[in-house]
């Protein structure tokens, strides 16, 4: 069976569960976003891509996305979107502990690179990493220098590890699950590094980025590469304030957050969009443990409003 044969049988059977009568014209057009948007459950993932900055990057085997820009470089990525944005080196030079919730653990860039900046900024500071991640992969590429070694004791100590300088715990399954079990934690960071929101959607409703503000210091920062209208309007709606961070390569602005310390503003069209698009319905899974095709199935039909 091949992806649209798949796929078009999965919407089939859940039209029937949700008793759903569809016009052929309403058919047709969820049919049609439902193929784009969906991920490939059918095919394996390829082989390492060389990125723009010299790193190299994977493609997932499930969500058949890269784990990286490759035209923006997986470091400047990693540096742009996730450290210089969350604030951590700035909170190193203040703080005893830095404290960082990494969703999506991937190859370890986030951890890596962060790590090796914080203690640049601060060699005595503890930093505290707890990180969601569906499984660890084996064939991991070495990021370049300055970050080889930082990268290379990484890999080789997950899934959990603890000095004087570093508490490392991968919680390794559904993370809907496994960030439920994280205790006496408030992060100054959050890495917000899912694949994106319409193949990995159970990673970004509104009910799991709740479970994120639970966990989250009131002064931390949410930050990730994503500047989707269902993810931004569900952190408003949440209570958290939303900016944007620069564009990079070819790829969009990213987001930052935080409940109560300042962000970047965003622009006028951004913040009409997130008014007047149907795109900025936030995806939802009250239960947390929904399909993802259905999250994504549930999202497209309040869009195209076909109830």
């Amino acid at each position: 069976m091949n992806r649209e044969e798949y796929l078009t049988k999965y919407l089939e059977n859940y039209l029937l569960r949700k008793g759903l009568n569809l016009s052929q014209e309403n058919y047709s057009l969820l049919l049609r976003e439902f193929l784009r948007y969906a991920h490939d459950p059918t095919q394996e993932g390829t082989l390492p891509i060389l990125t723009q900055d010299g790193s190299f990057t994977l493609i997932n085997k499930f969500y058949k996305e890269p784990y990286h820009s490759h035209t923006a470089g997986a470091v400047q990525e990693s540096l742009h979107k996730f450290i210089y944005p969350s604030k951590i080196l700035e909170k190193a030079q203040e703080k005893e502990v830095i404290r960082i919730l990494d969703v999506g653990f991937g190859l370890g860039y986030n951890v890596a690179i962060a790590l090796k900046h914080i203690w640049e900024v601060n060699p005595k500071v503890k930093v505290e990493i707890l990180s969601l991640e569906r499984e660890l992969r084996k064939d991991i590429p070495l990021l370049p220098k300055p970050y080889t070694e930082i990268h290379r004791f990484i890999l080789s100590v997950i899934p959990e590890y603890e000095d004087e300088r570093l508490k490392l715990k991968i919680f390794l399954g559904d993370a809907r699950r496994e960030i439920r079990k994280i205790e006496n934690f408030k992060a100054d960071a959050v890495f917000h590094d899912a694949f994106s929101p319409y193949k990995n959607p159970e990673l970004w409703t509104y009910d799991f980025l709740n479970l994120i503000e639970e966990v989250i210091d009131p002064y931390g920062y949410w930050v990730s590469y994503t500047s989707a209208l269902c993810v931004r309007k569900a952190l408003l709606l949440l209570g958290f304030q939303v900016g944007s961070t620069k564009e990079l390569g070819r790829k969009r602005k990213g987001t930052v957050a935080s409940l109560k310390a300042p962000v970047p503003p965003l622009d006028e069209e951004e913040v009409r969009k997130l008014h007047l698009s149907p795109f900025s319905i936030p995806m939802r899974d009250e239960s947390l443990d929904k399909e993802p095709l259905e999250i994504l199935l549930d999202y497209l039909v309040e869009v195209y409003k076909l109830k």
